[in-house]
């Protein structure tokens, strides 16, 4: 069994800041709790901001427990994530995070028992088809989870160019009958499979 969850962006922008995420990302695991952070999403140069940033947001948030956070490197992914008790896939650019795990090929075979959270592109990557906010229309996921998904829904991102209405029917009419799971910013949804 494998805990996802779906964060639809800015978990910080969340009622709460982020808390409740970051205590159901840990939950059930003994301490140390290991967090892999994957910013393969983002421009490589900006991974230590980026994972500074994830650091501070985690440890501030889960102060009561022991935590062991690492960042994710491509050229052992798969160790990693076989290591790792929780795998948490960072947003940004859905199809830079696509083709950088494609390279790392059966990372999704060490998944059994942990936890994997995705927040925007992170949560389309895991979905079989997502809308893509920045260049309007629908795309293909790794199918992870046999889903469709629209991140921060009905927000500003990328205002006024989507049509929230619009992106919902297309998505739900788009191949095969799958739940259709719609995230707002800071909200998130847990899927045990």
């Amino acid at each position: 069994m494998t805990k996802y969850i779906l964060i639809g962006g800015y978990s910080s922008k969340a009622k709460d800041g982020g808390k409740a995420f970051c205590e159901e990302l840990v939950k059930g695991f003994t301490e140390p709790v290991k967090i892999l952070i994957c910013l393969f999403a983002r421009p490589k140069d900006t991974w230590q901001d980026k994972f500074k940033e994830d650091n501070d947001f985690f440890t501030r948030h889960l102060a009561n427990k022991k935590l062991e956070i690492v960042l994710a490197k491509a050229d052992n992914f798969i160790e990693q994530v076989s290591w790792a008790d929780a795998i948490y896939l960072r947003g940004g650019e859905t199809e830079r995070l696509a083709q950088a795990l494609k390279e790392s090929t059966d990372w999704t075979q060490q998944l059994t028992g942990k936890t994997l959270a995705g927040t925007s592109a992170g949560a389309d990557i895991i979905s079989k088809y997502y809308y893509d906010l920045d260049n309007p229309k629908i795309r293909q996921g790794l199918g992870i989870l046999p889903i469709k998904v629209i991140v921060h829904y009905k927000s500003d991102y990328n205002s006024p160019n989507i049509d929230w209405t619009k992106a919902f029917q297309q998505l739900k009419d788009y191949k095969e009958d799958l739940p259709l799971v719609t995230l707002r910013e800071g909200e998130f949804k847990v899927i045990q499979r």
